[in-house]
C-alpha cells in the first residue's frame, strides 16, 4: 500500500486562536489524526492501528501539505512535506502499526 495526497489545515479554524495566538501552529495530535483518517480510508476492515513513533522536525503552520504513507511489513511509514520546491523536505515523520484485530473472546 502506498497512499499519497494532501492535508489541508484550515487557517480559519478556531483551534488556531488558542494554539498559539499570533503564531498559529497545527497541534501534533491533529496531524497524527489526519494520517490515521487517511489510512482508515484505505485500510482493510477489521484492522487495528496504533501510533508508535512521530517526530516533528518543525512547527507546522496551518495550510496545505503533501503526505505519503508507505507500508513496510505492517509498519506504515508516514511523512508530511511542503508542496512547494523541487526537493521534498520531511517536516513530520512517523510510524503507525497496522495489525488485524484478533478477538480474545
Amino acid at each position: 500500500m502506498d497512499i499519497t495526497g494532501t492535508f489541508y489545515f484550515d487557517p480559519s479554524d478556531k483551534i488556531y486562536h488558542d494554539h498559539f495566538p499570533g503564531c498559529p501552529v497545527v497541534p501534533g495530535s491533529l496531524i497524527i489524526s489526519a494520517f490515521m483518517e487517511a489510512i482508515r480510508q484505505e485500510e482493510i476492515n477489521g484492522s487495528f492501528l496504533s501510533v508508535e513513533d512521530f517526530r516533528f522536525k518543525e512547527f507546522i503552520q496551518p495550510g496545505e501539505y503533501g503526505f505519503r504513507v508507505k507500508d513496510k511489513n505492517g509498519k506504515l511509514i508516514c511523512g508530511l512535506y511542503l508542496l512547494k520546491g523541487e526537493k521534498k523536505k520531511a517536516l513530520v515523520t512517523g510510524i503507525i502499526a497496522s495489525q488485524m484485530n484478533e478477538s480474545k473472546f
